[in-house]
């Protein structure tokens, strides 16, 4: 499986049979409603996005991205988010789509979905995504809170946490916390680097861990390699 970071929380997940993507932020509306450039050009156009699931963990414009989301391919895609964007997704034309709340699980292909708990400004989830053995853990967007730490039981290979400490997200240090609780192989800061009111610098949070690694923006890596340590 390989995995490319695309900016703030999202991913492109792929195991060659089916492909995942989660929080796509592939505009520049965050700019044209509340005046906040993009840091980074978009690592792919909306129309050329071939994911056959897109998972979007809550309703803010860098993770349901409504610019991005009218100018995809909507026929060849299944999205998945909670309940409460259901209705935005509609009236963007998403026919394929289901609700995706805390406790739920979902197949695409080998990979295994769950949604879990997230603390943030909005109805949000987190993601357990499990496949080829491994299992991975997405926070979206969370405030630090005492719950995240039974995610401990899921025995989790990478994490890829928030650090941004704004607007709803837990900050470097709470991340740090968080990963030492629940000890993954591989801790993964993001929510950085995309907007200068909102990013931070993801070497005080890997510098402060053992399993630290930072991802450089849509560079695709291999998972198993990643957790190996053979990635340079």
């Amino acid at each position: 499986m390989k995995i490319t970071w695309i900016g703030q929380s999202g991913y492109i997940l792929s195991d060659e049979k089916t492909e995942i993507c989660i929080d796509p932020y592939l505009s520049d509306i965050v700019n044209k409603v509340a005046g906040r450039e993009r840091m980074v050009k978009c690592p792919v156009q909306p129309k050329d996005l071939h994911s056959d699931v897109v998972i979007c963990t809550h309703n803010h414009l860098d993770h349901l991205d409504p610019d991005a989301i009218i100018e995809m391919d909507l026929a060849t895609k299944m999205f998945y988010a909670p309940l409460d964007c259901m209705e935005l997704l509609e009236k963007l034309g998403v026919k394929n789509k289901k609700a995706l709340n805390k406790g739920d699980r979902v197949t695409a292909g080998e990979f295994k979905i769950e949604a879990v708990f997230a603390d943030h400004t909005v109805p949000a989830i987190g993601l357990i995504i499990r496949h080829g053995g491994r299992t991975l853990y997405f926070s979206g967007d969370t405030y630090y809170n005492e719950k995240l730490k039974e995610l401990k039981n899921y025995s989790i290979d990478v994490m890829f946490i928030c650090i941004n400490g704004k607007l709803g997200n837990m900050n470097v240090e709470e991340a740090v916390n968080l990963t030492k609780i629940i000890c993954p192989k591989v801790g993964v800061p993001n929510h950085y680097g995309m907007f200068m009111s909102n990013t931070e610098d993801p070497e005080k949070y890997s510098s402060q861990i053992n399993c630290g690694f930072e991802m450089e923006f849509n560079q695709p890596y291999n998972i198993d390699e990643m957790i190996g340590g053979n990635i340079q």
